[in-house]
């Protein structure tokens, strides 16, 4: 059974600028880095490795779709992740809002396509949970009213607490991402659904 990555964290939590491209890549390709802040105390592991996990809950079940990753550079404490193509629609809300979430595993089997289950959870060792690889479908109306601030194409937010409501994302510089490498009921998600 899948399990939304969402889902999962609150499962465990229950029982324990916009557009940018990139020099560094291919022309078109949208590059997201940042520094990594390891809360354990312990090395990181050598096999860790990034994936983006986009959430959808436009429709029932909510559920998570793996699409992209990127490395860790241990030593420098930074992280790298490029994206040459829009994601397929399956990981789109209502085919025009996506949002991914930076997760850092040892999990070397997930491929693009498939999902974080309860399974493959256990082997998750950190996300960037204030941030978001958002993305806005060139047409269609917006699943959530805060997309628009965003430009076509893809993005990085940060997430920003409302009281009483879902939290939203607000554009920021795809090169100032934090990557919190901790335990899941540690790390601070953005509620955006």
């Amino acid at each position: 059974m899948t399990v939304p990555l969402r889902t999962a964290v609150t499962a465990c939590l229950l029982a324990a600028s916009a557009m940018a491209c990139s020099d560094d890549g291919p022309s078109g390709a949208f590059v997201v880095t940042g520094t990594i802040q390891n809360n354990t105390g312990s090395p990181l592991p050598a096999n860790t490795r990034l994936l983006v996990v986009w959430q959808v809950s436009s429709g029932t079940p909510d559920y998570s779709y793996v699409f992209g990753g990127g490395t860790v550079d241990a030593d420098a404490g930074t992280f790298r992740i490029q994206l040459d193509q829009p994601p397929p629609t399956v990981a789109l809300n209502a085919g025009s809002l996506g949002v991914g979430l930076i997760v850092a595993t040892t999990n070397q089997t997930i491929v693009d396509g498939g999902s974080i289950d309860a399974a493959t959870l256990a082997e998750v060792v950190g996300a960037a949970g204030r941030y978001g690889v958002i993305y806005v479908a060139p047409s269609g109306s917006q699943y959530r009213e805060w997309a628009t601030l965003f430009d076509s194409g893809y993005g990085v937010g940060v997430g920003v607490d409302v009281v009483a409501d879902f939290d939203r994302f607000e554009p920021t510089d795809p090169s100032t991402v934090v990557l919190t490498i901790d335990a899941l009921e540690n790390i601070d998600f953005v509620n955006w659904t």
